[in-house]
């Protein structure tokens, strides 16, 4: 190990001169931290703050540090899975209770990683006073460790959609780059944790997340990419100019997420690398090839969605600028979220059997038991054994030591008219206007692309990145669709959302799916996109995430209407919407037709028909 590069890690002063809440021994950390009460997360977390920000403010040999913080690092991954649980999944503007469980877990995983980087640093600087094992084997593993939590603090605020706090990105930088230094970046981690098994691959986990325009993602898919790249991380090169190349480039001296290389304005000195994805690429595309629009599991609670990666392919291949300039714009917008809102208000605020069937249609009696007393189902059945349900269990079934409720997993399958019912199930008791809300929306700027709101409390708290959106402006009625792209969190409680038109017009239909019995699905929403000829774009149709795919034949239907068309190429998908190529199909009476107009003598048919 050598000393001579120059390392920006801030640490605190080792000032303290009394530590009270255990003997300063792992054996003493590991009793106190068995005696927390692990039932109040809150109560938990402020013990660990407070003993973890002591440790980093008193005197202690690296080795002696490292074993302390090995023994709370287990109650702190349970402490911090049980808050991540409170604050994700939440509106994009949290409430405050959420918002104050993400500050708490990330105060948790900045005061671990800072006691990590002291390990490292103090590992280097004081290698005589390392007895027990090597002094760079302690220093590898501590950075490889501060880099893990560090990286978990970045995921949790892109996963937020907040800007990184200030040197955050130069903190994980500057732990590679005294790795770097020592020569320790690709040694192997025995118990790497979350992390890759080497700093380096580790180190691109971190790089990653910033390349694959997290902001576009939903939460779920940033987990799962990061879980990915574990194993993947080790795929991404990490190299020096001038002979190197790479679509993204990093400066370990800044404070800056990775950059396009190409556009990169400042001199490449020895302090930047460039980020050669070609190898993850490569093998990202074999799974995207070879499995067949099938998700990648890691493990029960952890699978990258089969879109996903196409997105990660995409953003970590090539290079995206943006094509149009932003005007700023005063003007609101009447925005609607989701597919079925969108299907409404095209049809001119007609619901889904209306378009189907006409204005005057009613569903039939058997279908009207929602308001209709006298159809409902009767159940029959013991009245105390309703009253007191918990007396059908057999307590001989359960075993005695299953002292929580845990959740039960199923593997129903689902047959395709099932699917669809469930995928057309809406709740009829609400008026239109109710199940279908216009929201007033102000509008920070916008391009020919697309637009960008400033969301607020009042609005839907469950909308995600990739839902579909149809809205208007103000002195417009006509309605157009849109995609939400992108989520950003700013200061001073802004939130902005990103807008991509997918196109001026659309027109609602009903799909029925045909199966392979020649039986024909219950029909669903989808929006027809016209094609556009100016632009060179096709017509494409917009479908529900679930029950559509390559080949199938569909029915499109609508008042007076009828369409049959084969879906081709799937464009796009997102986790609520799919977009797919087709072309229309034509029936064996439109074929007869125009043979009979056309004046064919010899059409194709003729030999049928003439044995009929």
């Amino acid at each position: 190990m050598t000393d001579s590069a120059t390392i920006k890690l801030r640490i605190p002063s080792q000032d303290l001169q009394q530590f009270s809440l255990f003997q300063l021994d792992d054996d003493a950390a590991r009793a106190w931290a068995r005696g927390l009460p692990i039932t109040n997360t809150q109560s938990v977390v402020q013990q660990l703050r407070q003993a973890l920000g002591d440790l980093n403010q008193i005197k202690l040999t690296p080795e002696k540090r490292y074993l302390i913080i090995e023994a709370l690092r287990p109650n702190l991954e349970v402490a911090m899975s049980n808050l991540a649980r409170r604050y994700l999944n939440q509106p994009l503007i949290m409430p405050e209770e959420p918002r104050q469980m993400a500050e708490m877990a990330d105060s948790l995983c900045a005061l671990i990683a800072t006691g990590y980087s002291i390990v490292a640093i103090e590992a280097i600087q004081q290698k005589d006073a390392v007895r027990d094992t090597n002094p760079a084997r302690l220093a590898c593993e501590a950075i490889q460790r501060a880099l893990v939590f560090n990286s978990r603090r970045l995921l949790q605020t892109l996963q937020l959609y907040r800007p990184v706090e200030l040197n955050g990105w130069l903190t994980l930088h500057q732990l590679y780059a005294l790795a770097e230094a020592q020569g320790l970046e690709s040694l192997p981690v025995a118990e790497p944790l979350a992390g890759a098994t080497t700093i380096a691959g580790c180190y691109a986990q971190a790089l990653v997340l910033g390349c694959c325009k997290p902001n576009q993602l939903r939460q779920s898919d940033l987990a799962a990419i990061y879980r990915g790249l574990q194993d993947w991380g080790g795929l991404v090169a990490l190299q020096k100019p001038p002979q190197a190349e790479g679509i993204f480039l990093v400066n370990l001296d800044s404070d800056q997420p990775p950059l396009y290389s190409s556009v990169y304005e400042e001199p490449q000195g020895e302090q930047c690398r460039y980020i050669n994805t070609q190898a993850l690429i490569t093998h990202l595309q074999s799974l995207f090839e070879s499995d067949g629009n099938k998700d990648i599991s890691f493990d029960k609670d952890t699978r990258l969605p089969h879109n996903t990666l196409g997105h990660l392919i995409k953003s970590l291949g090539s290079m995206s600028l943006r094509n149009f300039n932003r005007i700023s714009s005063p003007h609101p917008l009447w925005v609607s979220i989701g597919l079925s809102a969108a299907h409404y208000h095209l049809a001119g605020g007609r619901v889904f059997e209306q378009l189907l069937y006409g204005n005057d249609y009613l569903p039939q009696a058997m279908d009207r038991v929602a308001t209709n007393p006298f159809l409902a189902h009767q159940e029959s059945g013991d009245q105390w054994q309703k009253a007191n349900p918990e007396e059908d269990v057999d307590r001989d079934e359960v075993p005695a030591e299953s002292a929580a409720i845990e959740e039960l997993e199923h593997q129903i399958p689902v047959d395709e008219q099932t699917l669809t019912a469930l995928l057309t199930e809406e709740d009829a008791e609400l008026p239109a206007e109710d199940r279908y809300p216009v929201f007033k929306v102000q509008l920070a700027n916008a391009s020919p692309g697309g637009y960008c709101l400033e969301w607020n409390a009042g609005l839907p708290g469950d909308t995600r990145t990739g839902d579909i959106v149809s809205l208007k402006e103000e002195k417009n009625q006509d309605w157009v669709v849109a995609v939400i792209r992108w989520v950003s969190q700013l200061e001073h409680a802004r939130t902005l959302v990103g807008l991509e038109l997918l196109s001026p017009r659309a027109k609602p239909y009903g799909a029925q799916i045909q199966l392979k019995t020649g039986e024909k699905t219950l029909p669903m929403r989808v929006l027809l996109l016209p094609e556009i000829k100016l632009v060179g774009q096709p017509h494409t149709l917009i479908t529900p995430r679930a029950g559509f795919s390559e080949r199938q034949r569909i029915t499109l239907i609508g008042e007076g209407e009828e369409y049959y068309i084969q879906l081709q190429r799937q464009i796009t998908a997102t986790g609520s919407f799919s977009q797919f190529d087709f072309r229309y199909i034509k029936q064996m009476g439109e074929v007869l037709g125009e043979s009979k107009h056309g004046g064919a003598v010899h059409s194709p048919y003729d030999s049928l028909w003439s044995k009929i």
